[in-house]
């Protein structure tokens, strides 16, 4: 069993959107693991290989317990039948409390489709006819994480003390953001602007919070409070 399992179309989504909430959550000892929905074999740059070892790498530094793959194939992230299947075997499996996934409304179709996916597949996995394996189980909470979009978000995590924890992990991955060879070619990804372009969207996060950085967090469903004096951590 796991609190969190935090799911991403490609070896990097994970680090990129939720990183900062994974090491926090890591070091205040709950159990926090990450699935990548494809193996990235579509990516201009980097082999299978190397993004799986990149994305172990990446996994050490961020705390996570788990790192696996469903093999999906990349670019053709949709909800059919045996997509629908892995993952809800796998929210079985390990029984999340909590899931993370790609805010549906994004530029990237496969981070779309892979936040529709795993929504779809939380909800099968609690259905008790459900023909997957394991034990019917349904996480507590669901949600979703920017990536290439971002709106306003009505959760913001305070990851001021781990954003440099997520930049580490988000460099493990360098066939992807570092143009190291002449071999590679140049993308959107390993330019310095999308460097710039992640702080700076946590740093405006984190400003609407009176915090260094922050990652905005969008709730499937309406979220229950029982206590109001437990609401905002430590700035309340």
């Amino acid at each position: 069993m796991l609190d969190i399992l935090a799911f991403g179309a490609h070896p990097d989504d994970v680090e990129i959107g939720i990183g900062g909430t994974l090491a926090l959550h890591g070091a205040r000892g709950y159990s926090c693991g990450i699935v990548d929905l494809t193996r990235g074999e579509m990516a201009t740059n980097g082999t299978v290989e190397e993004r799986e070892a990149e994305g172990k790498e990446a996994a050490r530094v961020l705390g996570a317990r788990v790192r696996l793959t469903t093999g999906l194939p990349d670019a053709y992230l949709r909800a059919t039948e045996e997509a629908l299947t892995k993952v809800a075997e796998t929210v079985r499996r390990y029984r999340p409390r909590v899931v993370l996934c790609p805010f549906p409304r994004d530029r990237h179709p496969d981070h779309g489709h892979a936040g529709e996916l795993v929504r779809e597949a939380c909800h099968l996995a609690g259905l008790r006819k459900y023909p997957a394996e394991g034990e019917p189980y349904r996480p507590r909470h669901l949600f979703y994480y920017f990536l290439a979009k971002t709106e306003d978000p009505p959760l913001i995590v305070d990851i001021s003390d781990y954003a440099e924890q997520k930049w580490r992990a988000i460099a493990c991955h360098k066939s992807q953001f570092t143009l190291r060879a002449e071999e590679q070619r140049q993308t959107l990804v390993n330019s310095p602007l999308f460097a710039r372009h992640v702080r700076g969207r946590d740093q405006f996060f984190g400003a609407l919070i009176g915090a260094h950085y922050g990652e905005g967090l969008v709730p499937e469903r309406k979220v229950p409070v029982s206590d109001l004096l437990q609401l905002g951590g430590s700035r309340l």
